[in-house]
């Protein structure tokens, strides 16, 4: 399985540009690169997952478990995607709110800012 996490900080807030399939089998790389993520995001964390085609309920929750962790230190936190792999699960499960989604990286550091 190839998967990839590239982070970089804009202006205090980190986006962390996430490619290729997420599943249990790299949950445990996703969870460190997203606790990393939170550590440098000072000002809050964008998950750029527009170059992700797949992403099981594993990866969803180390997503959700991360989101919560940034919004409990008051940071902002933000998705971006627009594949029906990603969008749709996250609007079934109602998580939008946990995991608000925008369709850009301007618009989700955006959304952060306004934390």
């Amino acid at each position: 399985m190839v998967w990839s996490a590239t982070p970089e900080v804009h202006g205090g807030v980190l986006i962390l540009a996430l490619t290729g399939e997420l599943d249990l089998a790299v949950v445990d790389e996703l969870t460190g690169a997203l606790e990393e993520a939170f550590e440098r995001g000072t000002h809050g964390l964008v998950v750029d997952m527009i170059g992700v085609s797949f992403c099981d309920s594993s990866c969803l929750h180390a997503l959700l478990r991360i989101a919560r962790r940034t919004q409990a230190a008051e940071r902002g936190f933000g998705l971006v995607a627009v594949s029906p792999a990603i969008v749709r699960p996250v609007t079934v499960l109602n998580l939008t709110q946990a995991l608000p989604i925008s369709a850009s990286v301007n618009e989700a550091v955006a959304h952060v800012r306004r934390r």
